[in-house]
């Protein structure tokens, strides 16, 4: 017997208020918990509305996970998004669909895979040497610093030199405009994805003016490194056959497609996009953990001293690989504390997915946080314990289901920047904890989940106190 379809227009729905239905609760800053909040009233299938358009939220990881694996054909990202960045002059792999996004995916992925993040070893250990000189400066200060904007600059200029090759050093507040302008941009890509009506074509506020300054100043720096980069394959032919960054290899013969100046500019955009904000602000929420369990960056050191011994970074990608409880921080910091809660669907055509029932166009928000913290699948699933990723600890864990971490997305679209943001969050973090101890100089509870694009910790201010 067939199980009864489970329509749209069954779904429970939270309470809205007239006309405008659950825009004003949704329209906030911190989103991703309003939904939280909506699937424990309502359950993990619902539906909602912005001023009568109609979207759908499932927290069920099951139809998450097949929405996923039938992208691109099937599924899109919402459209939405696409319309905004390309508004903002980006076309890239992040908002490209189809046989388009197929082109930019090869390339980026190629740029992206193992081979490539483990040549870009160096990038990330000077980097992490600069980072580790000026905190060291913060430890003798006592100064409490915001970390989520330190870490910003660490992530924007790991993502520049392997990007295009450049040597921004916003560590060392000598590019501070361009942190700037970032933090302009994203915040406001969040705003117009979800407004129900595009009022800056009609009227220009001061953020909307503030964000096309930024956006021009981006642009005037990237397409300076996209002529820059043409004279160097001009005068290095070698380089064509043999990049040494994502830009030269955008810019190559070998390409099955030639880019034109305005997808190179929309690449190079997401890979800033992708790879600053989401690292730095998952750096920053494994911070904000270390500074409350003070004995587990003692093991963190530990393991430091162990595998790389009186040399300050780590020196070389088998050390990297011998950091495993490092990474098994890390993979408990991306559980508990998604940079992305939740992603935005679009059917592209008429199917049904465990029995749901979803018409083409129908808008789907996935809500990929609850699973992650749900009984279910991780015991004691609110608890901060890296030792449930090590293998000799799992029997302790009566319920462990990694397939559940959505944190890169996953199908055929999964983030091609998830080796690179690992390999920077072990390395980073293990050299912080061999150096510093944390101290929180704010109560934990005033460090509030933000969602800004991606989820950030703000008012996270840390005092770094040399490690005995």
């Amino acid at each position: 017997m067939n199980k009864e379809q489970i329509k749209i227009k069954d779904l429970p729905t939270p309470k809205g208020a007239f006309l405008v239905g659950h825009l004003p609760q949704f329209n906030a800053h911190n989103k991703h918990q309003v939904l939280e909040r909506w699937v424990e009233e309502c359950g993990d299938l619902f539906k909602i509305n912005f001023v009568g358009k109609e979207f759908v939220v499932s927290a069920n990881p099951i139809i998450n996970a097949e929405i996923l694996k039938l992208r691109p054909e099937k599924f899109r990202r919402f459209s939405k998004i696409d319309e905004i960045l390309r508004e903002m002059g980006v076309v890239g792999v992040f908002n490209a669909e189809g046989d388009i996004w197929k082109l930019h995916r090869k390339i980026t992925a190629e740029a992206l895979n193992a081979k490539k993040v483990r040549e870009n070893y160096d990038v990330i250990l000077d980097k992490t040497n600069r980072l580790l000189g000026k905190f060291k400066g913060y430890s003798q200060s006592n100064k409490p610093i915001d970390i989520q904007k330190e870490l910003m600059a660490f992530t924007i200029d790991v993502t520049t030199a392997i990007a295009f090759g450049y040597e921004l050093d916003t560590i060392n507040n000598k590019a501070d405009s361009f942190q700037q302008h970032l933090e302009c941009i994203f915040p406001m890509i969040n705003e117009r994805v979800t407004a129900p009506i595009p009022l800056w074509k009609v009227i220009k506020r001061k953020k909307d003016k503030e964000l096309e300054r930024s956006i021009a100043a981006i642009e005037k720096i990237i397409y300076q490194f996209i002529e820059e980069a043409r004279v160097r394959l001009v005068e290095n032919p070698e380089l064509k056959s043999n990049p040494t960054n994502f830009l030269e290899a955008l810019l190559s013969d070998g390409n099955d497609v030639d880019f034109t100046n305005e997808e190179i500019y929309g690449n190079i955009f997401t890979m800033l996009l992708a790879g600053e904000d989401t690292t730095s602000n998952s750096i920053s929420w494994a911070i904000y953990f270390l500074s409350q369990n003070p004995e587990i960056v003692k093991k963190v050191r530990a393991e430091a001293h162990a595998v790389y011994g009186n040399s300050e970074v780590p020196q070389t990608n088998k050390e990297l690989l011998k950091l495993k409880y490092t990474n098994a921080v890390v993979q408990e910091v991306i559980r508990l504390k998604p940079t992305t809660p939740q992603l935005y669907m679009e059917a592209l055509e008429t199917l049904t997915i465990e029995g749901f029932a979803i018409p083409k166009n129908t808008k789907v928000i996935l809500q990929t946080k609850v699973a992650q913290t749900n009984e279910a699948y991780f015991s004691n699933p609110n608890d901060f314990s890296p030792e449930r990723w090590l293998k000799s600890e799992c029997p302790m864990h009566q319920n462990h289901s990694p397939e559940m971490i959505k944190a890169f997305g996953g199908g055929p679209r999964f983030c091609p920047g998830m080796k690179l943001a690992i390999n920077e969050m072990v390395i980073l973090l293990s050299v912080l904890c061999k150096h510093f101890d944390f101290k929180m100089t704010v109560k934990p509870e005033d460090v509030k989940e933000q969602f800004s694009f991606t989820m950030y910790p703000e008012n996270l201010f840390i005092q770094l106190l040399k490690a005995n």
